[in-house]
């Protein structure tokens, strides 16, 4: 019988044979210190029917919508409820949120804030967080976010480095299901990233054609995280596809850059960089593992590479799913022996895991505590039956299960590149398990048009007025910049610095 547990961010399939981990997708899994008991069940809602706003002057407006509608849904329909500092404490810049019916059994959830600088003209950042099935409520509250919400804390406090000091930013919790967002009773579960890029299209066009059409001309950056490297790149392809053949449901929004943080886009990256990361004195945390397991690592390079090889080429599941097989039986275990000790967190090296399997960042506040509140489900819409989860376990399940996971998205990003969209890698050098070393081998191997002159580009030390330390590089539209003591979530690591790296990205800096 086989059996599915989120384990922080990483996967535990066992059976009663095999027990296979794979690596972390979303951020840790989070326990409640608050006494909410957890629930795996995720539930859709059923509240009485929703009434849409058309058009309504959203800079101005003070009342709330009404409650989520029951499934099934209504295509084309939304809410948008004010919100104030008492769900997310800010500087008083306006906030929203509100769902959209994208099909009839499909419902998204976002979150967002005007920019503290000038809403009708700066630029608007779309976040979504990994997983698969990791709430975009992840980056809100413990990353970027107009709030932020401390460890063991029930309330927030404003958070002067978030990214919409200088562009209004959108979180949206996508597929469907995850977070706030809804699934219809008995609607097929998604198992494929294409699975969710109709639906991202359908609430672009709704949000910036009927909820603030005043936005549409705006710069639009996407941000993803983790396995965001698999959504983002994935749906912005389908748009471009969209667009090429003329459909008459294309976004026609101005994107101008995707901005991968931590971002997975090949999996065998991270495995052909353990070694250098574990071995070599990477980064500020030194050699990690004695000569006899660094010498295995070193040996284990050149198979990692013809079975990533094998993977591409053949862009099949079940034949990634072989290369997997192998990064987790010869590559991973010597780390995560140190993890299961509680030495050491596969998403930054410098703290432990104190809770494994979870692996919590005790850093960091408990959001699935914090949106659990009675207070804060009334203030967004939501009865106190429902439930919110930080993954969604059963999607998790269902991508696994389609092996779609495993296969690499570099095409992807390439395409956006060629199609003129700008790409800005940010990377934590703490971070273990999409590791610094392995993500600069996947983007000098990135096969796109630039890629002779950005695998020439020379390596620079961060300015010194990004307020962090670290490397970058850039050519033709590519930008890396590594940040020395961040880990898998930078902006919820080096907050000022990563505030500052975007800012820049978003007035054009960064050009190699």
């Amino acid at each position: 019988m086989l059996r599915v547990v989120i384990a922080s961010s990483f996967l535990l399939i066992s059976s009663a044979t095999a027990h296979l981990r794979l690596p972390p997708f979303f951020p840790s899994k989070q326990y409640n210190p608050f006494d909410i008991s957890p629930s795996f069940h995720f539930q859709t809602l059923s509240t009485g029917p929703q009434q849409p706003l058309t058009n309504p002057d959203v800079d101005t407006l003070t009342t709330a919508s009404s409650s989520p509608a029951s499934s099934p849904f209504q295509p084309g329909q939304y809410t948008l409820t004010p919100q104030n500092s008492s769900t997310c404490a800010t500087y008083n810049e306006s906030q929203w949120t509100g769902t959209i019916d994208v099909t009839p059994s499909h419902r998204l959830f976002f979150w967002f804030f005007n920019s503290r600088n000038d809403p009708l003209r700066d630029p608007i950042i779309l976040w979504i967080n990994g997983g698969p099935g990791g709430s975009s409520m992840m980056g809100l509250f413990n990353e970027l976010g107009a709030c932020w919400l401390d460890p063991g804390a029930n309330a927030t406090v404003p958070n002067p480095f978030a990214w919409n000091n200088n562009a209004s930013v959108l979180f949206l919790d996508q597929p469907a299901g995850v977070g706030f967002s809804s699934r219809a009773p008995n609607s097929p579960l998604q198992s494929h990233d294409i699975d969710g890029a109709a639906d991202f299209q359908t609430f672009l066009n709704i949000f910036f054609g009927q909820i603030f059409p005043e936005r549409a001309h705006l710069p639009i950056h996407f941000a993803a995280e983790s396995y965001g490297g698999h959504y983002a790149p994935v749906y912005l392809a389908h748009i471009l596809d969209s667009q090429r053949f003329k459909s008459p449901d294309a976004f026609g929004g101005n994107i101008s850059s995707l901005i991968l943080v931590d971002a997975v886009i090949d999996f065998a990256a991270p495995a052909v960089g353990t070694y250098e990361f574990l071995c070599k004195g990477y980064g500020h945390h030194g050699k990690i593992m004695n000569d006899t397991t660094c010498d295995a690592l070193r040996r284990s390079v050149a198979k990692v590479l013809e079975l990533g090889r094998n993977c591409d080429a053949s862009g099949d599941g079940y034949e990634c799913w072989g290369m997997m097989t192998f990064l987790e039986e010869v590559v991973h275990p010597y780390y995560y022996a140190e993890v299961e000790a509680g030495k050491r967190n596969p998403f930054n090296v410098h703290i432990p895991c104190p809770n494994w399997p979870w692996c919590a960042d005790i850093r960091k506040g408990n959001i699935t505590a914090y949106l659990n509140q009675p207070l804060i489900k009334s203030s967004l819409g939501f009865p106190p039956s429902f439930t919110f989860q930080d993954v969604d376990i059963p999607l998790n399940t269902a991508y696994t299960l389609s092996k779609d996971p495993f296969r690499p998205t570099a095409r992807h990003v390439a395409r956006v590149l060629d199609a003129g969209i700008r790409v800005l890698v940010l990377q934590g050098n703490e971070d273990y398990i999409v590791n610094t070393p392995g993500n600069v081998w996947a983007y000098d191997n990135l096969r796109w048009s630039g890629l002779a002159d950005y695998r020439l580009a020379k390596w620079r030390a961060l300015p010194e007025g990004i307020k962090a330390t670290g490397t970058w590089k850039g050519e033709g539209g590519l930008v890396f910049v590594a940040v020395d003591g961040a880990g898998h979530t930078v902006p919820g690591d080096v907050r000022e610095g990563s505030w500052r790296i975007v800012e820049e990205w978003l007035e054009g800096g960064w050009r190699g």
